[in-house]
Protein backbone atom coordinates (compact mmCIF):
# COMPACT_ATOMS: atom_id res chain seq x y z
CA UNK A 1 0.00 0.00 0.00
CA UNK A 2 1.32 3.23 -0.82
CA UNK A 3 2.56 5.07 2.29
CA UNK A 4 0.67 8.56 1.94
CA UNK A 5 0.70 9.46 5.64
CA UNK A 6 4.42 10.71 5.02
CA UNK A 7 2.78 13.15 2.84
CA UNK A 8 1.08 14.13 6.19
CA UNK A 9 4.42 14.35 8.17
CA UNK A 10 6.04 16.20 4.94
CA UNK A 11 3.45 18.72 4.98
CA UNK A 12 3.41 19.24 8.73
CA UNK A 13 7.78 19.56 8.81
CA UNK A 14 7.75 22.16 5.61
CA UNK A 15 4.74 24.28 7.39
CA UNK A 16 7.51 24.80 10.22
CA UNK A 17 10.39 25.28 8.90
CA UNK A 18 9.20 27.27 5.48
CA UNK A 19 6.22 29.30 7.16
CA UNK A 20 6.02 31.86 4.32
CA UNK A 21 5.39 29.10 1.87
CA UNK A 22 3.25 27.49 4.42
CA UNK A 23 0.14 28.15 2.89
CA UNK A 24 0.80 27.23 -1.11
CA UNK A 25 2.68 23.70 -0.20
CA UNK A 26 -0.04 23.01 2.74
CA UNK A 27 -3.15 23.20 0.13
CA UNK A 28 -1.01 21.05 -2.65
CA UNK A 29 -0.16 18.38 -0.10
CA UNK A 30 -4.03 18.09 1.40
CA UNK A 31 -5.01 17.32 -2.02
CA UNK A 32 -2.37 14.87 -2.94
CA UNK A 33 -3.01 13.13 0.18
CA UNK A 34 -6.88 13.27 -0.83
CA UNK A 35 -6.53 11.99 -4.50
CA UNK A 36 -4.71 8.98 -3.32
CA UNK A 37 -6.85 8.36 -0.30
CA UNK A 38 -9.92 8.25 -3.01
CA UNK A 39 -7.71 6.52 -5.45
CA UNK A 40 -7.01 3.57 -2.73
CA UNK A 41 -11.14 3.72 -2.13
CA UNK A 42 -12.23 3.32 -6.05
CA UNK A 43 -9.34 0.40 -6.29
CA UNK A 44 -10.78 -1.61 -3.31
CA UNK A 45 -14.78 -0.80 -3.91
CA UNK A 46 -13.62 -2.62 -8.08
CA UNK A 47 -12.10 -5.24 -6.39
CA UNK A 48 -15.01 -5.95 -4.46
CA UNK A 49 -17.96 -5.01 -7.21
CA UNK A 50 -17.62 -7.38 -10.44
CA UNK A 51 -20.00 -8.53 -13.08
CA UNK A 52 -20.21 -10.46 -16.40
CA UNK A 53 -22.45 -9.96 -19.07
CA UNK A 54 -24.82 -12.79 -20.64
CA UNK A 55 -25.42 -12.52 -24.32
CA UNK A 56 -28.54 -14.24 -25.80
CA UNK A 57 -28.57 -15.44 -29.22
CA UNK A 58 -31.00 -17.30 -31.09
CA UNK A 59 -30.58 -20.62 -33.34
CA UNK A 60 -28.81 -18.15 -35.69
CA UNK A 61 -26.88 -16.55 -33.11
CA UNK A 62 -28.49 -13.31 -33.71
CA UNK A 63 -28.87 -11.31 -30.23
CA UNK A 64 -32.61 -11.79 -28.78
CA UNK A 65 -33.71 -8.45 -27.16
CA UNK A 66 -36.67 -8.14 -24.43
CA UNK A 67 -35.41 -11.67 -22.85
CA UNK A 68 -36.24 -11.37 -19.23
CA UNK A 69 -33.40 -12.45 -17.11
CA UNK A 70 -34.40 -13.51 -13.49
CA UNK A 71 -32.19 -14.74 -10.41
CA UNK A 72 -34.06 -16.19 -7.96
CA UNK A 73 -33.68 -14.93 -4.73
CA UNK A 74 -33.73 -16.66 -1.02
CA UNK A 75 -36.85 -17.44 0.67
CA UNK A 76 -36.54 -14.26 3.42
CA UNK A 77 -36.44 -12.11 -0.14
CA UNK A 78 -39.50 -9.65 -0.19
CA UNK A 79 -41.62 -7.98 -2.97
CA UNK A 80 -40.74 -4.35 -1.77
CA UNK A 81 -41.48 -2.83 -4.95
CA UNK A 82 -44.79 -0.57 -4.55
CA UNK A 83 -44.55 1.63 -7.16
CA UNK A 84 -47.11 1.89 -9.45
CA UNK A 85 -46.01 0.35 -12.93
CA UNK A 86 -46.90 1.23 -16.31
CA UNK A 87 -47.94 0.22 -19.51
CA UNK A 88 -48.80 2.55 -22.12
CA UNK A 89 -50.10 2.27 -25.62
CA UNK A 90 -48.69 4.53 -28.36
CA UNK A 91 -48.75 4.37 -31.87
CA UNK A 92 -51.20 1.41 -31.66
CA UNK A 93 -48.47 -0.65 -29.34
CA UNK A 94 -47.83 -1.53 -26.39
CA UNK A 95 -44.74 0.54 -24.36
CA UNK A 96 -42.68 -1.09 -23.09
CA UNK A 97 -43.62 -4.73 -24.84
CA UNK A 98 -42.83 -6.75 -21.86
CA UNK A 99 -42.97 -4.95 -18.48
CA UNK A 100 -41.44 -6.60 -15.15
CA UNK A 101 -43.09 -6.68 -12.45
CA UNK A 102 -43.25 -7.74 -8.62
CA UNK A 103 -45.87 -9.60 -7.05
CA UNK A 104 -48.02 -7.48 -5.38
CA UNK A 105 -47.56 -4.45 -7.90
CA UNK A 106 -49.66 -2.46 -9.32
CA UNK A 107 -50.18 -1.21 -13.32
CA UNK A 108 -51.81 2.07 -14.88
CA UNK A 109 -53.01 1.33 -18.31
CA UNK A 110 -52.85 5.04 -19.95
CA UNK A 111 -54.00 5.62 -23.39
CA UNK A 112 -51.40 8.00 -25.15
CA UNK A 113 -52.68 7.41 -28.78
CA UNK A 114 -56.11 9.60 -30.25
CA UNK A 115 -58.18 6.32 -30.32
CA UNK A 116 -59.70 3.78 -28.14
CA UNK A 117 -57.98 0.95 -26.91
CA UNK A 118 -60.04 -2.38 -25.40
CA UNK A 119 -57.28 -3.90 -23.27
CA UNK A 120 -57.38 -7.11 -22.56
CA UNK A 121 -56.31 -10.81 -20.46
CA UNK A 122 -57.07 -14.55 -20.88
CA UNK A 123 -53.61 -14.97 -18.84
CA UNK A 124 -54.23 -17.32 -16.04
CA UNK A 125 -52.17 -15.07 -13.92
CA UNK A 126 -54.22 -11.89 -14.41
CA UNK A 127 -57.11 -12.29 -16.61
CA UNK A 128 -58.78 -8.40 -17.22
CA UNK A 129 -60.18 -6.34 -19.18
CA UNK A 130 -60.25 -2.20 -20.10
CA UNK A 131 -61.52 -0.10 -22.23
CA UNK A 132 -59.13 2.70 -23.15
CA UNK A 133 -60.20 6.26 -24.44
CA UNK A 134 -57.71 9.01 -25.20
CA UNK A 135 -57.25 10.57 -21.96
CA UNK A 136 -59.01 8.41 -19.78
CA UNK A 137 -57.66 7.77 -16.16
CA UNK A 138 -58.36 4.09 -14.93
CA UNK A 139 -57.92 2.63 -11.72
CA UNK A 140 -54.39 0.75 -11.76
CA UNK A 141 -54.77 -3.07 -11.49
CA UNK A 142 -53.35 -5.56 -8.91
CA UNK A 143 -50.93 -7.89 -10.05
CA UNK A 144 -50.85 -10.70 -7.24
CA UNK A 145 -49.58 -13.80 -8.38
CA UNK A 146 -46.69 -14.55 -10.24
CA UNK A 147 -46.20 -15.89 -13.47
CA UNK A 148 -46.83 -14.39 -16.93
CA UNK A 149 -49.84 -12.52 -18.41
CA UNK A 150 -50.26 -12.20 -22.20
CA UNK A 151 -51.83 -8.61 -23.06
CA UNK A 152 -53.94 -7.90 -26.47
CA UNK A 153 -56.14 -5.40 -27.57
CA UNK A 154 -59.98 -6.20 -28.82
CA UNK A 155 -59.64 -3.67 -31.57
CA UNK A 156 -56.23 -3.42 -32.93
CA UNK A 157 -54.75 -7.30 -33.18
CA UNK A 158 -51.35 -6.44 -33.64
CA UNK A 159 -51.09 -5.21 -30.45
CA UNK A 160 -49.44 -7.54 -28.06
CA UNK A 161 -47.36 -7.09 -24.75
CA UNK A 162 -46.29 -9.08 -22.10
CA UNK A 163 -45.85 -8.32 -17.89
CA UNK A 164 -43.49 -10.65 -16.00
CA UNK A 165 -44.88 -10.83 -12.58
CA UNK A 166 -42.03 -11.64 -10.51
CA UNK A 167 -41.87 -13.42 -7.35
CA UNK A 168 -38.95 -12.86 -4.99
CA UNK A 169 -36.41 -12.60 -8.08
CA UNK A 170 -34.26 -9.90 -9.32
CA UNK A 171 -35.00 -9.36 -12.96
CA UNK A 172 -33.34 -7.61 -16.50
CA UNK A 173 -34.19 -7.38 -19.51
CA UNK A 174 -32.06 -8.38 -22.15
CA UNK A 175 -30.88 -4.88 -24.59
CA UNK A 176 -30.96 -4.65 -28.44
CA UNK A 177 -27.47 -6.96 -28.17
CA UNK A 178 -29.22 -9.48 -26.17
CA UNK A 179 -27.04 -8.52 -23.31
CA UNK A 180 -27.56 -8.42 -19.39
CA UNK A 181 -25.02 -7.13 -16.67
CA UNK A 182 -25.35 -9.38 -13.68
CA UNK A 183 -23.51 -9.45 -10.76
CA UNK A 184 -20.77 -11.81 -11.07
CA UNK A 185 -22.05 -14.07 -8.18
CA UNK A 186 -24.89 -15.00 -9.84
CA UNK A 187 -24.72 -19.19 -10.92
CA UNK A 188 -28.23 -19.98 -11.47
CA UNK A 189 -31.13 -18.08 -13.27
CA UNK A 190 -34.56 -18.20 -14.91
CA UNK A 191 -34.93 -17.56 -18.66
CA UNK A 192 -38.21 -16.38 -20.74
CA UNK A 193 -39.18 -14.97 -23.90
CA UNK A 194 -42.44 -14.94 -26.01
CA UNK A 195 -41.06 -17.31 -28.45
CA UNK A 196 -40.07 -19.82 -26.10
CA UNK A 197 -43.11 -21.59 -26.32
CA UNK A 198 -46.77 -21.63 -28.10
CA UNK A 199 -48.04 -20.60 -24.55
CA UNK A 200 -45.79 -17.72 -24.53
CA UNK A 201 -45.38 -18.68 -20.49
CA UNK A 202 -42.47 -21.17 -20.44
CA UNK A 203 -39.52 -20.43 -18.37
CA UNK A 204 -36.19 -22.05 -18.87
CA UNK A 205 -33.72 -22.57 -15.57
CA UNK A 206 -30.41 -22.42 -16.51
CA UNK A 207 -27.22 -22.79 -14.86
CA UNK A 208 -24.30 -20.28 -16.05
CA UNK A 209 -21.52 -22.52 -14.25
CA UNK A 210 -21.85 -25.02 -17.14
CA UNK A 211 -21.70 -22.26 -19.90
CA UNK A 212 -17.95 -21.51 -21.40
CA UNK A 213 -17.25 -17.83 -20.58
CA UNK A 214 -14.87 -15.65 -22.49
CA UNK A 215 -13.44 -12.23 -21.15
CA UNK A 216 -16.35 -11.81 -18.75
CA UNK A 217 -19.10 -12.67 -21.37
CA UNK A 218 -21.54 -15.85 -21.30
CA UNK A 219 -23.50 -16.40 -24.28
CA UNK A 220 -26.17 -18.43 -23.95
CA UNK A 221 -28.21 -20.01 -27.33
CA UNK A 222 -31.99 -20.25 -26.85
CA UNK A 223 -34.29 -21.94 -29.07
CA UNK A 224 -37.19 -20.01 -30.32
CA UNK A 225 -39.94 -20.57 -32.64
CA UNK A 226 -41.11 -18.15 -35.36
CA UNK A 227 -42.57 -14.80 -35.57
CA UNK A 228 -46.33 -16.24 -36.79
CA UNK A 229 -46.37 -18.50 -33.55
CA UNK A 230 -45.52 -15.85 -30.81
CA UNK A 231 -48.97 -15.34 -29.47
CA UNK A 232 -51.42 -17.93 -30.64
CA UNK A 233 -53.10 -17.30 -27.08
CA UNK A 234 -53.35 -13.67 -27.24
CA UNK A 235 -54.78 -12.58 -31.43
CA UNK A 236 -58.42 -12.56 -31.46
CA UNK A 237 -59.15 -14.10 -34.99
CA UNK A 238 -61.96 -11.06 -35.34
CA UNK A 239 -62.91 -8.15 -33.51
CA UNK A 240 -66.19 -6.61 -33.24
CA UNK A 241 -64.59 -3.01 -32.91
CA UNK A 242 -62.22 -3.15 -35.54
CA UNK A 243 -63.88 -0.99 -38.16
CA UNK A 244 -65.62 0.66 -36.04
CA UNK A 245 -62.79 2.36 -34.21
CA UNK A 246 -59.98 1.61 -36.20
Amino acid sequence: MIKYINLLSLKVETTAVFPTLSTKLSRILTWATSSLVLALILVTYSHNVSAKTLRLVDQAGKPVVDVVVAIPAGEDSKNTTQVIAVMDQIDKQFLPRVLTINRGQQVAFPNSDDIRHHVYSFSATKPFEIKLFKGSVNTPILFDKPGIVVLGCNIHDQMVGYIYVADKEQTFISNAQGEVVLPDSTTVINVWHANLSTQNTKRDSVDLSQLPMTKGSVQLQLNLLGQQQESEQSSPTTSKFKKKFN
